[in-house]
């Protein structure tokens, strides 16, 4: 599977989620702006992480842009989930949001859903 991560700030995530993904034998791309995803034509078994501490005034401006590029399957990450933000986040358009922890914890689950996923629209 592939991560596309925009995170600046987070390093201890971001080492965390390297981690895993070497572990995994996945793919992580940490980018710097939403034009890079013009390069990645496979939205196959794909996920972009978007870190809310970097993005958070604008996160419908983010999503929006994302959605322009292309439909990929897009994930906000926050250190501490509540039930608003949870209802904010997937109302403007991100597939998944939750606590950075427990995305860590469950990101088995994860991309076994983005591959079901995957599989059933085509």
């Amino acid at each position: 599977m592939k991560f596309l991560v925009f995170s600046d700030s987070d390093y201890n995530f971001s080492a965390k989620l390297a981690t895993i993904c070497d572990l995994g034998s996945d793919k992580l791309f940490f980018l710097n702006d939403f034009n890079s995803l013009y390069k990645f034509k496979d939205k196959d078994n794909l996920l972009l992480i978007i870190d809310f501490d970097d993005y958070s005034k604008n996160l419908e401006l983010v999503i929006n842009s994302i959605k322009k590029i292309g439909n990929f399957s897009t994930c906000i990450l926050i250190n501490k989930i509540d039930s608003k933000f949870h209802k904010k986040a997937t109302s403007i358009g991100f597939d998944i949001a939750m606590s950075k922890k427990m995305f860590l914890m469950n990101i088995k689950t994860i991309k076994a859903q983005i591959s079901n996923n995957v599989k059933s629209i085509q």
